[in-house]
């Protein structure tokens, strides 16, 4: 091939490289198609909460023994991790929106999720911050408790790594739908451990925090369970099992705040439960409504109950999740597998 040849074939092939329009997020729209997610992202403004206003005085470190202080710094550390990611993935969520062209409530509502998941952790932070300044992330822990505890943050934080990548790369792997349609199941999960947990607790702060927060998520559920429907009316038989395989991924993912770690994903170390055990006892003896495994796993069959017949007319099965006794499709997910879920 001759230069001159050459340099006309790479101009025809600019040209048309030129010529097409590569995603953006302009001149974007402001169509309204799903009335019930419009009114799901209004809810926002008369629903707005601020986490600075909260009486943050309770949590002084001198009105806990040491144990009792890091026992809940501990929970709140681990709730950090789902609600960090949230903003990740939330956030990536609204940005898919705006590039793909959706409706103009999927990007509002998705990026006022992403405002709630930084207000969640916000609420984490200071309470970490009252009770034990620098947990996690530049503590030095002075006794075999605190180091295990330190330990056993860092151990789910490393793994949420290996959750984030798994994550950013589904975009390139699925069709937007499919991970679309996978945040509404945290929701259901998110919605009751935070009515649990805010009813149980004993201080005042926690209380407001968790009932706001609860508040929150439901307003999530509404509004993904919008999306989904929309989206699920558009998808076949094959894409909706994928569905089903995303709920059951999304109960893996969650299982170390919402039940226990279950082992297809999480790498713990071997004593990690006999010491999550331990801390969140003492958390829920000093004041922070932590409820039991148990009560965790009904609570959750309920909760996801309570939504089966809405799904099931939409075509998509619950999985079988032995762990918690739900009854659904069985879903064969391998040690080692990319969970892919959508975050609390």
């Amino acid at each position: 091939m001759s230069w001159v040849t050459l340099i006309r074939v790479l101009y025809v092939h600019l040209n048309n490289l030129s010529q097409k329009s590569p995603l953006n997020i302009f001149p974007g729209n402001w169509d309204v198609e799903t009335m019930q997610l419009l009114k799901a992202y209004e809810l926002w403004f008369p629903q707005n909460w601020s986490p600075v206003e909260l009486p943050w005085e309770e949590l002084d470190s001198k009105n806990f023994d040491k144990d009792a202080a890091l026992a809940q710094a501990y929970w709140m550390s681990k709730l950090a991790l789902f609600e960090k990611s949230g903003i990740g993935a939330f956030g990536l969520a609204a940005l898919q929106a705006g590039r793909y062209n959706m409706e103009d409530p999927t990007k509002k509502f998705l990026a006022a999720v992403t405002y709630d998941e930084c207000r969640h952790d916000e609420v984490c932070r200071r309470a970490c911050s009252k009770l034990c300044p620098n947990f996690p992330y530049r503590y030095k822990p002075d006794n075999e408790l605190e180091e295990k505890a330190l330990r056993n943050i860092m151990a789910l934080y490393d793994n949420g790594k290996r959750y984030w990548s798994a994550f950013e790369e589904a975009w390139q792997k699925y069709p937007l739908e499919l991970i679309f349609s996978s945040f509404f199941f945290a929701e259901i999960g998110a919605q009751l451990i935070f009515s649990k947990v805010g009813e149980g607790s004993k201080l005042e702060v926690y209380r407001k925090s968790f009932t706001n927060i609860t508040r929150d998520e439901s307003r999530h559920l509404t509004g993904t369970m919008a999306m989904l429907g929309k989206l699920a009316s558009k998808m076949n038989d094959k894409q909706k099992l994928m569905i089903t395989r995303q709920m059951k991924h999304g109960f893996i993912y969650l299982s170390p705040l919402l039940f226990k770690p279950v082992g297809d994903f999480w790498e713990l170390p071997q004593d990690f439960q006999q010491v999550d055990s331990k801390l969140e006892e003492l958390a829920a003896d000093s004041g922070l409504g932590v409820p039991s495994v148990e009560d965790r796993a009904e609570a959750w069959v309920a909760a996801i109950e309570k939504h089966r017949s809405k799904l099931e007319e939409m075509g998509i099965s619950i999985p079988k999740i032995e762990e918690i006794g739900l009854d659904g499709v069985d879903i064969s997910v391998k040690k080692g597998d990319s969970i892919i879920a959508a975050p609390l």
